[in-house]
């Protein structure tokens, strides 16, 4: 039998399985993810539903912004599965348990890392099936289509997603095996990088190509040149599913052809590229061992910061920091998140996004607020969370220890504090200094980042106390435990409460339905209850957690 069927027979007898494992879980959890599923389906459906028919209202020019729409979202989404595709990868093929076993045994270097590619395309298919389905979908109520319309949007996701997440997986085997190691080495990437930016922005804009309508959109929105490019899987992809859609099957399959054959060439060079790389990155990677005087360098520094909280205060935090920095697949997912906040954030200018109405920045600046705060929930859902638990059978020696338990946890909270608060403050900051928006919004909007930030942490640190667990020692499994599900539901409600009654004021204001007078009023009095729902969310998980661990025997 083929190596690779073997492995893949092994998924699907754990796939079998899954009923077993689902009776395992508490009904809550499972209850919880299913309504978030149907809620974010059918949200993204209302969502794009609306939009259509906004365009629909603007005659010509919606007609015009329509024709490139599955074009461009084909684009993000393929932006989307390279970043998706890097991360999952390398998770997969580098920090896998099994990874090390697989590489011992007689499978052939090939045949792993493609069985490692399905899996992380498996892992990352979920987010791309959950945007592109209720687009399809709406756009296919919206222009009464054929039902099969959703199918051949189907047949073009699924080998456009194996793709680029192909992408993905190329760049990390190319990287990890040929990873600098010197800061000369750095220097000279980063100076790549520049020159490359330079290049591309000093380069002649030239027409060829496109047509006047494509030249006058492409200068209100963002990537429609790229979108509009033949020669990109996005227009292949897009192209074929309107061909389709007009009933020219022959054109429809033969861009399909183009797209498919392009996947089978990238999942060969993957194939090539397992072969003749992936056990010299292994060896590179798990070989690397930073300088020590790097290391100690990076101690000092962190030490000298923390030098006024005192020494036990001052080590438990360097342990967490150290900890974290460790861990690439921690803040690797938390640079490209935050990164990419502010490189959007950064461009709100180039958009033109600072000359909209009133009304259309309001709305931006509190769905920029939105999309902070729900980084905030996912990433201190997925790293607060779960530390304490974490420490595992080794927490009795902390719970002894002339530390204290109430100052372990409060320096846990404090250090996850200073790290979001500071981020999402800027962020938002960032955004509304952009956007060019009045001093009161700006400040309102800070507050409420700062005020997220406070309320997560707690919740958190606090929920991750209360619902310890020292026999787990995958994060993962933490995370999705009947704790970690009920941190994540209770991190959204806070978001959501806090947000909302900060967000209709002003937007009814711009909209002329309320006055300045009526606006200070609310604020007046939502502005306090606020400040009580924060502190109530941030003190009362901690004094519930700490409760706990004190009630522990060690």
């Amino acid at each position: 039998m083929h190596p690779l069927r073997v492995l893949y027979k092994k998924d699907g007898h754990m796939f079998a399985n899954l009923n077993t494992v689902l009776r395992r879980e508490s009904s809550f959890k499972v209850l919880f993810i299913l309504a978030f599923a149907l809620g974010l389906f059918f949200g993204l459906y209302a969502v794009f539903l609306s939009g259509f028919r906004f365009l629909n209202i603007l005659g010509g020019a919606g007609f015009m912004v329509t024709r490139y729409l599955f074009s461009l979202i084909f684009l993000a989404l393929g932006v989307m599965m390279v970043l998706s595709g890097i991360i999952t990868s390398y998770s997969a093929l580098f920090r896998s348990r099994d990874s090390i076993l697989l590489l011992t045994s007689p499978i052939p270097d090939s045949t792993l890392v493609l069985y490692k590619f399905t899996e992380s395309c498996l892992l990352s298919s979920w987010a791309f099936f959950f945007i592109i389905l209720p687009y399809t979908l709406a756009y296919a109520v919206h222009e009464k289509l054929s039902p099969f319309f959703v199918g051949w949007t189907l047949l073009f996701s699924i080998p456009f997603l194996i793709l680029y997440s192909g992408l993905g997986t190329i760049f990390v085997l190319l990287f990890i095996r040929w990873i600098p190691r010197h800061l000369r080495e750095w220097m000279i990437l980063l100076g790549l990088m520049v020159a490359g930016l330079i290049a591309y922005y000093v380069r002649p804009t030239a027409r060829t190509g496109f047509d006047d309508s494509q030249f006058l959109l492409s200068r209100l929105i963002p990537g429609l040149q790229w979108a509009s490019q033949p020669l990109g899987p996005n227009w292949w992809a897009a192209e074929g599913i309107m061909a389709f859609a007009r009933g020219q099957i022959g054109r429809g399959f033969l861009l399909w052809g183009v797209l498919v054959s392009n996947t089978l060439l990238v999942i060969w060079i993957i194939r090539s590229l397992g072969k003749l790389l992936f056990a010299r990155a292994c060896q590179r990677l798990w070989g690397i061992v930073p300088p020590r005087r790097r290391q100690e360098r990076l101690g000092a520094m962190l030490d000298h910061w923390l030098q006024p909280f005192g020494t036990i205060s001052r080590g438990l935090a360097l342990k967490d920091i150290r900890t974290f920095l460790r861990d690439p697949m921690q803040w690797s997912q938390s640079l490209i998140f935050f990164g990419l906040l502010g490189f959007y954030f950064a461009s709100l200018r180039t958009f033109r996004y600072n000359a909209l109405p009133d009304v259309w920045r309001n709305l931006i600046v509190f769905l920029n607020v939105f999309s902070v705060a729900a980084v905030l929930c996912s990433l201190s859902s997925r790293f607060v969370y779960p530390q304490l638990s974490l420490e595992g059978q080794a927490f009795w020696i902390i719970g002894l220890s002339p530390a204290g338990l109430r100052r372990v946890l409060l320096t846990k909270f404090f250090t996850a504090l200073a790290a979001m608060a500071t981020i999402s403050v800027a962020l938002i900051a960032l955004s509304t200094t952009m956007l060019g928006v009045a001093p009161l919004l700006k400040g309102v909007t800070v507050s409420l980042s700062l005020a997220i930030a406070l309320g997560t942490c707690g919740l958190s640190t606090g929920l991750g106390a209360v619902f310890l667990d020292l026999k787990q020692s995958n994060p993962m499994a933490i995370v999705s435990s009947f704790g970690g599900t009920l941190n994540l539901a209770l991190s959204l409600i806070f978001m959501a409460v806090v947000i909302l009654p900060c967000a209709i004021p002003f937007h009814f204001l711009n909209l002329g339905k309320i006055g300045p007078t009526t606006l200070y009023r609310t604020l007046g009095i939502v502005g306090p209850a606020i400040v009580v729902l924060t502190l109530l969310t941030t003190i009362l998980p901690l004094w519930l957690g700490l409760r706990s661990l004190q009630r522990r025997e060690y």
